[in-house]
């Protein structure tokens, strides 16, 4: 069941939202082809567990390649790779999500345990967006100096499409996923051959940690 206050926006409205946030749909969704080429130029001669870090890479690679032209600028500390938009305060990193990914009906969780970089944005996000109940405190203290919110580019390959959204993490999951969303911005899907075989391999060289209780 999707919690009553998270903001979903799809269809017509997606584009005044991301011109909100300095964006536009079509170079997003262009990001997202172009990382699952990445993800399919892969031979079997390859190890098996590349295409999913050079799927990831390539998403970041992309992401940044759109967005550093438009003022942002890449972040690489402490091995989370993002970009950074300063003046409006916020980030964007990438993520591989469920099958739920880019259905607005549905909840999504990323597909991989994350990692205490992951942790510590979600925990900045709660803090930022007042999400702390008064019987509740971080996990660790929200480092005052980043006072910006984490946004995910979310993609799921289904059979025939790409599945893809913007959506603003508020909760991780005892199993080191993220697990709740503040704020979806569904993107249209991005169509692709049917014949691509879903494969379950890591996504990105984050350094993961146990996560011991729910933060939400």
């Amino acid at each position: 069941m999707v919690d009553a206050s998270l903001s979903v926006v799809s269809g017509g409205d997606v584009a005044g939202r991301l011109a909100e946030l300095g964006l536009e749909e079509e170079p997003l969704r262009e990001v997202v082809g172009r990382c699952f080429h990445s993800f399919i130029s892969c031979t079997q001669n390859h190890p098996p567990f590349v295409k999913g870090i050079w799927q990831w890479g390539e998403a970041v690679r992309f992401l940044r390649e759109y967005t550093l032209p438009l003022g942002l600028r890449r972040s690489d500390e402490d091995n989370f790779s993002v970009v950074v938009d300063d003046e409006r305060r916020f980030a964007i990193a990438v993520a591989t999500g469920d099958e739920a990914t880019g259905i607005a009906e549905l909840l999504p969780t990323t597909r991989a345990q994350k990692g205490i970089s992951t942790l510590l944005a979600v925990i900045a996000n709660q803090a930022q967006l007042n999400l702390f109940t008064e019987a509740e405190a971080p996990v660790v203290p929200v480092d005052e100096r980043k006072k910006i919110v984490t946004w995910i580019l979310l993609i799921h390959r289904a059979k025939d499409e790409v599945r893809c959204e913007l959506s603003l993490p508020s909760s991780m999951g005892e199993d080191g996923r993220i697990n709740a969303w503040h704020e979806r911005v569904i993107l249209a899907a991005v169509p692709v051959n049917g014949d691509q075989i879903e494969i379950d391999v890591p996504e990105a060289p984050e350094i993961v940690v146990e996560v011991n209780r729910k933060i939400s």
